[in-house]
């Protein structure tokens, strides 16, 4: 009768490398990498999103102008459009409506700082947005 032997221990593989639970400390830098690049977006893009809206608002400001021949129209659609998209921190004071022979012209220029959090440090932003309509309703944005 044979006699079967109980399991031995199996043989510990040492190919793996043993970390020890620490870092790596290129990770480490591309994880501060990653966390100052979303800080810097926190800080910088809304204002950025706030710009690709108000092309939006100036252009409905312009065409309200164009379609009811009246600066009150285009004033009332550029209050709404503001009130509607969040944007409170750029007021009609900013932006200027004329009428230039068979053009209507909305046009908007506004200054932000934005302040480091912490310090006294800022960025000075500046943006400008402008649309024209013509007597046929064409809306050009720049």
């Amino acid at each position: 009768m044979s006699r079967v032997e109980p399991h031995s221990r199996l043989p510990i593989r040492k190919d793996r490398r043993h970390r020890g639970g620490r870092a790596q400390v290129l990770t480490i830098l591309l994880l501060l990498f990653l966390a100052f690049g979303g800080f810097m977006a926190w800080l910088f893009v809304p204002y950025h999103l706030d710009y690709m809206n108000m092309k939006e608002v100036v252009k409905s400001s312009a065409l309200a102008w164009y379609a009811h021949v009246e600066e009150s129209a285009a004033r009332e659609k550029f209050r709404i459009s503001m009130k509607n998209k969040g944007i409170d921190y750029i007021t009609a004071e900013d932006c200027s409506f004329e009428k230039r022979g068979d053009f209507y012209t909305v046009s908007c220029y506004w200054i932000v700082d934005v302040y480091y959090p912490g310090t006294d440090y800022y960025k000075t932003l500046e943006f400008e947005v402008s649309a024209e309509a013509d007597q046929r309703g064409k809306v050009d944005v720049y």
